[in-house]
């Protein structure tokens, strides 16, 4: 019997449904206890499913964790792609770029764990990196500052020192919030306005002025 048509729409949800769950729960585990320490059975407990049905939406761990990655990636790169098309030249989009990787790393305490994670996973002689399905988020903020280059709106081969100083910066940002929101709260201590790491939308702004200003100046001097 051929299944209608709202029956195959039905059962799509379902399995997206079940797919969204499933990397919800390896992404939990896996930021907790890191890539390696996390089974396949206990992704499947925490899910409530049986291995057998983890194995019908992904293939191995691997398979999961680059699901994953390429999950956020994606969706940073969305972002990254409509700040730019908004962008009013490149202080615009060095900002929005530092403000999309604030935002990413201040709404939700997992997101550096998880990164840190991955570090460490990658650190122990272990290979894990999105898929080359799209451009990741280097290479996508790389793009819009050569355009900016291009138009003549930043000094001629500068647009691989902003990359530098902008990801320097995101380094900054996910290293400080997870010193913030896990580390500080580990150790019981209280983050009083001297000692607190968190950066902040204000100063994202100021310093991406800071960098297109030294820039300039920088490639005045130099040429």
């Amino acid at each position: 019997m051929v299944k209608s048509e709202p029956e195959k729409i039905d059962k799509t949800e379902r399995e997206t449904r079940m797919r969204t769950a499933i990397k919800k729960a390896a992404f939990a585990l896996m930021a907790e206890k890191g890539l390696d320490k996390v089974s396949m059975r206990e992704i499947a407990e925490k899910v409530h499913v049986t291995k057998p049905v983890l194995y019908y939406y992904f293939k191995n761990k691997e398979d999961l964790c680059h699901s994953i990655i390429d999950e956020h990636e994606e969706a940073f790169c969305a972002l990254l792609d409509s700040s730019a098309k908004e962008a009013l030249g490149p202080e615009d989009i060095i900002r929005k770029g530092l403000l999309s990787h604030l935002d990413f790393f201040t709404r939700d305490p997992i997101h550096s764990k998880f990164v840190l994670q991955m570090i460490a996973y990658t650190l122990n002689a272990k290979s894990l990196t999105p898929r080359k399905t799209h451009k990741n988020t280097h290479e996508k903020l790389s793009s819009a500052l050569q355009e900016e280059e291009e138009k003549g709106l930043l000094p001629k081969g500068s647009a691989k020192d902003a990359l530098a100083l902008v990801s320097g910066l995101a380094s900054s940002m996910m290293l400080d919030a997870y010193f913030e929101q896990h580390v500080l709260k580990l150790v019981g201590k209280n983050i009083g306005p001297r000692v607190r790491r968190l950066h902040d939308k204000e100063e994202a702004e100021r310093l991406a002025q800071i960098i297109l200003l030294g820039i300039k100046e920088y490639y005045k001097d130099a040429q």
